[in-house]
């Protein structure tokens, strides 16, 4: 049982280390992303914009689903990497639909995999709204500023 916990809290660094890293990536990207357009609001810059953030945070997420699922496949938990895949990604995203089932001591892997999944698709969520709100507020400064000289 110990030994177990302690996988799978090492499975909850890793992912915790593959979200930060794709997190920094992203606040660097789009730190670089000064275009008028986006700042101006401009609707298909913008729009574009958070197309790419929102497909870079999926595929952060996969990733980190897919790690869990190849740990329940190389673990014997599931049969094979499809259905664990597919268990890993229920699981992940709090679906749980129960088509698909682990045995006693992997259930409490999943558990920790799906606690895991709500907190690091809340943090994706604060993230994308902590950059609708820093444009927001990078132009009412822009604007306010030029409202002083006028």
């Amino acid at each position: 049982m110990t030994s177990i916990l302690v996988l799978a809290f090492a499975l909850v660094a890793v992912t915790v280390l593959i979200h930060t890293t794709f997190l920094a990536l992203s606040l660097r990207w789009i730190s670089g992303r000064s275009s008028d357009n986006v700042r101006d609001f401009a609707f298909w810059p913008l729009t574009w914009l958070f197309v790419r953030l929102v497909w870079f945070l999926l595929i952060s997420h996969t990733l980190q689903i897919a790690i869990w699922a190849y740990f329940y496949f190389w673990g014997g938990a599931l049969p094979d990497l499809e259905s664990a895949t597919y268990f890993s990604g229920v699981t992940y995203t709090t679906i749980g639909y129960g088509d698909v089932l682990v045995a006693s001591p992997w259930r409490i892997i999943a558990t920790i995999e799906g606690l895991t999944g709500i907190v690091m698709c809340s943090l994706s969520a604060a993230f994308f709204f902590s950059v609708m709100t820093r444009l927001l507020l990078s132009r009412q400064y822009r604007d306010s500023d030029a409202k002083k000289f006028f």
